[in-house]
This record gives structure tokens, sequence and C-alpha cells, in this order.
């Protein structure tokens, strides 16, 4: 799971999404990253405020780590320190929602009145 000592990052791919993770390793090619959580800002323009949401880079898979050739991303800095709790109460967030039942360990309906 997170750590304070991770290092924090936000960074923009070429598709234009901004996305915050922590850094776990970097090659001359590619970037490791894991809990990468897309960052998109709604406006609504009737109340002129803007809202902030996150999902997932991948919401189909249970696995944490990704990694991104260096030739989609257009920078990679590192997250400003106020917005790191915050990230990280989103990735706890988003690991206690998650219900994924591994195939198998399918768990099947039973109602009261069935025999």
């Amino acid at each position: 799971m997170l750590r304070d000592n991770d290092f924090y990052i936000v960074l923009k791919l070429t598709s234009g999404e901004q996305v915050m993770a922590v850094l776990r390793e970097e090659d001359d090619k590619n970037v490791l990253i894991e809990y990468p959580m897309i960052m998109k800002t709604i406006v609504n323009f009737e109340q002129g405020k803007e809202h902030l949401t996150a999902s997932p880079l991948c919401a189909f898979t249970d696995e944490s780590e990704f990694v991104l050739p260096k030739k989609n991303i257009l920078f990679i800095k590192k997250l400003h320190h106020v917005f790191i709790p915050h990230y990280q109460r989103i990735v706890a967030d988003h690991e206690e929602s998650t219900l994924f039942i591994p195939a198998g360990q399918e768990q099947t309906l039973s109602w009261e009145d069935e025999e």
C-alpha cells in the first residue's frame, strides 16, 4: 500500500489525461507507476464551479502497477505535498470500494423462500 516516503507524481499522457501516481522505477524507455488515478475537471457553468473527479487508470483489473512507455508521456512532475493526503485517501477509498471476486470463488445468490 502507500507509504509517506513514496515518490508521488503527477503526469500528463499524450492522450490528454492527467494522472496522479506513485513512481516506482524508471529506465530510458519506460516508467513503472503504482495506483494511477486519472484526474478530470468537470465545469459546471450554471454554478460557476469546477469539480475534480478521480478514477483508476484501468478499472477492469486488480493490478496496481503499470508500465508506461515514455513516448506516451508529455511530462512527469513531483506531486505538490498539499495533494498527497488527498491522493492517498482517493486510493484507499477505491481499494475499499472495489469488489472483485476471482473466478472459481463466485458467490451465489440465495432467496430465503427457496428450498
